[in-house]
């Protein structure tokens, strides 16, 4: 069953606006913290306990704001999320020491945690089951095109104005996306609408009716941990490694990671629908064996050209995944699920954000930037290989729920 909401396009794209506009919030400031560490002589390895600390933030925080997505509706917890960023990030320039740097990004991934919960349940509410993964897909790219523009932005306001100007100017996106959520996004919670009361949910019950099967579940948050484990445990050697050895600029490290994003955004927008047609694990395997490129380019062929390159390759993959990713999870959950089960998603992707530093910390002073490439190369490669694998295993079976409200 769909929500009956008017213009349920405009819905969408104006949640994509809403989240691109996060995303610039959380990418502005990226290309700035490693040059800022290592004009203070910190080693980059402080990365890695940023990344941990809003990781640990937005774990605990997430399966409260799974609950508060399906009780309270889509639109508060949007708006609490991009408050809490204006926030955290006009407090952060004057902040002194690492330590303060840490509490704050723990907790802005505290009340962060339900921005995609809600963002993914509202777009699950409207889309038409036989669209689902495009309209995601709309919806996620604009974190691809947050990827785009933060970083780049990020990196030029560094170099011209200095450490405060990209987090002064990521709280103003996320008050503009604020907005538009308080006076545009209408409410696409079921009960909520139809002015009844909502069913409760917990977590006790989706454990006892979880989505299923549940290997498929299980191949899902894998992929999730397996992306963003990959990405941080990496960190720190990749940047290192292009900073140090490759004398990157803030500029030319936020053009690449940009690139990636305006890749991302093309594959999420133009071939989202793809999943819809072909299967979401196929896309998924395919997607994901295609981004390991941005690892092998680092490993292989750093100069900036070849990481432009690269980085292309990497944002078509992931505009591959995204889209069948987060359809693929509300094929498999009924309707009072999806602010939980989109919880459980970013709860992962949390749990890969803080295993993934602390992996970091042990391993980037003592390992070589190409032994840690390889092998998170390699696992992307038999992460998807077994993806692939269950795809073709599966592929005369629809994985979807019918909805039960």
């Amino acid at each position: 069953m769909s929500v009956q909401i008017r213009r349920p396009l405009a819905v969408i794209a104006l949640l994509s606006v809403c989240i691109m506009l996060t995303f610039i919030g959380h990418t502005m400031p990226y290309p700035v913290l490693a040059p800022w560490l290592m004009e203070r002589n910190i080693g980059l390895g402080a990365l890695g306990w940023l990344s941990f600390a809003f990781s640990l933030g937005n774990l605990i925080g997430a399966p409260f704001a799974g609950n508060l997505v399906d009780r309270w509706g889509r639109r508060p917890m949007l708006m609490i999320g991009l408050m809490a960023i204006v926030v955290v990030n006009v407090i952060t320039p004057f902040s002194t020491d690492m330590n303060q740097f840490i509490i704050l990004r723990f907790i802005m991934g505290l009340f962060n945690s339900g921005i995609m919960p809600a963002a993914l349940a509202a777009a699950a509410d409207i889309a038409p089951e036989e669209r689902r993964a495009a309209w995601i897909g709309y919806v996620t790219g604009g974190i691809s095109i947050g990827l785009i523009i933060g970083p780049t932005v990020g990196g030029v306001l560094y170099d011209a104005f200095g450490f405060a100007s990209a987090f002064f100017v990521s709280a103003g996106m996320a008050m503009i996306a604020a907005v538009l959520v308080a006076v545009m996004v209408p409410e696409t919670r079921l009960h909520v609408l139809a002015g009844g009361e909502s069913h409760q949910v917990n977590w006790f019950g989706l454990l006892r009716n979880p989505p299923r099967p549940l290997l498929a579940l299980g191949l899902l948050l894998w992929v999730d941990f397996s992306w963003v484990f990959a990405w941080v445990a990496t960190e720190p050697a990749t940047l290192s490694h292009l900073y140090t050895n490759h004398q990157y600029t803030a500029t030319m490290f936020g053009i690449v990671v940009g690139v990636y994003g305006a890749a991302t955004a093309l594959g999420e927008i133009g071939a989202g629908n793809l999943s819809d047609r072909y299967g979401r694990f196929a896309l998924i395997a395919i997607g994901f064996l295609i981004h390991v490129a941005w690892y092998i380019g680092v490993d292989q062929t750093p100069a900036y050209t070849s990481m432009i390159i690269a980085s292309v390759i990497t944002g078509l993959g992931a505009g591959l995944v995204t889209p069948a990713l987060g359809a693929a999870y509300i094929d498999i959950t009924t309707p009072d699920q999806r602010g939980q089960v989109a919880a459980l998603k970013e709860m992962t992707v949390s749990l890969g954000g803080l295993v993934g530093p602390l992996v970091a910390v042990v391993v980037t002073d003592r390992i070589a930037p190409e032994y840690i490439l390889r092998t998170v190369a390699a696992m992307i490669i038999l992460t998807s290989m077994g993806v692939g694998f269950y795809a073709w295993r599966n592929r005369h079976t629809q994985l979807r729920r019918e909805p039960t409200i």
